[in-house]
């Protein structure tokens, strides 16, 4: 399959046209040059340290169980499939957040509540940064992008997938199709451990590529509906082509502030009724859980 998704140096003087041109087609990119040395540090720091996590047996890890009303907390394996109409997908995850998580959710594990709440400053700080070329893209000198997520209602969740040699229904996958959500979603693949696809809007399939220290960027349905189509979300799965090795990414999921309308950004007949960004949110989350 031919790589459509491109890999851009943020640093480079053409990122911005690069970024316009990835989100206006196959709604993917991977970033590069997005961190200084101290905050790689802490990512490689963290991946170690939450890998201790979820090394514990599962009578430990339960003590700290799935919400669905904050969407924080450990998710065993088989509790979820994204895609409703496939089987329950084949891993396991832990949510956490910075405002919203209770201390009963968080593990016991030393430095493990510190790092984590770091990872996601670190990663609100590149949403920022994401927001205003956004903003410049869309030609919106008001920011309204950068404005609604300056107080990010972001979740980070840590996806382990284990080396499986079990049996495996028809259509089910590591992930099943779907598409994300919010307003965008950042993704650390911790590992060089193949299987992430994203469907151009022809309906092919192709692979997403690794870049060392990178981070995949991709649009999600709120901003999609936000920009009135401009910016798309496709659809992306975690296909079994590896399934016999582990395999660890960390998605970190963007929504505005809770209360924020999100109505059509374009100078484009509107398509969309305006929304609240959360009640938008939760009905979505409520059909995958």
């Amino acid at each position: 399959m031919e790589i459509l998704i491109p890999v851009i140096d943020l640093n480079d003087d053409t990122a911005l046209k690069q970024i316009e041109e990835a989100y206006t087609t196959i709604g993917f990119a991977v970033f590069t040059n997005h961190f200084n040395e101290k905050e790689r540090s802490v990512y490689n720091l963290w991946f170690d340290t939450m890998k201790q996590f979820f090394e514990m047996d599962l009578e430990t890890k339960m003590k700290y169980p799935y919400e669905g009303e904050t969407n924080l907390g450990y998710s065993v394996m088989g509790a979820e499939n994204v895609d409703p109409t496939a089987p329950k997908d084949l891993k396991e995850s832990f949510n956490y957040n910075n405002d919203r998580m209770g201390d009963h959710l968080w593990p016991e594990i030393p430095g493990f509540k510190s790092m984590a709440r770091t990872t996601v400053t670190i990663a609100d700080k590149l949403t920022l940064k994401i927001m205003m070329m956004f903003d410049r893209i869309l030609k919106r000198p008001d920011m309204p992008l950068t404005h609604a997520h300056k107080t990010n209602y972001s979740t980070t969740r840590v996806i382990h997938y284990p080396a499986y040699t079990g049996p495996i229904e028809d259509k089910q996958m590591r992930i099943g199709e779907h598409s994300d959500y919010g307003t965008i979603t950042l993704l650390w693949q911790i590992n060089d451990v193949p299987g992430l696809e994203v469907q151009d809007l022809s309906g092919t399939w192709h692979p997403v590529p690794y870049a060392k220290d990178g981070v995949v960027c991709n649009i999600g349905d709120l901003l999609q509906r936000w920009t009135n189509d401009y910016f798309k979300s496709t659809k992306h799965r975690v296909v079994n082509s590896h399934i016999d090795q582990e395999r660890w990414s960390m998605p970190h999921f963007v929504d505005p502030k809770p209360g924020t309308i999100v109505q059509n950004l374009t100078d484009q007949p509107a398509k969309y009724e305006p929304i609240e960004s959360l009640e938008y949110l939760n009905w979505r989350l409520a059909q995958s859980y």
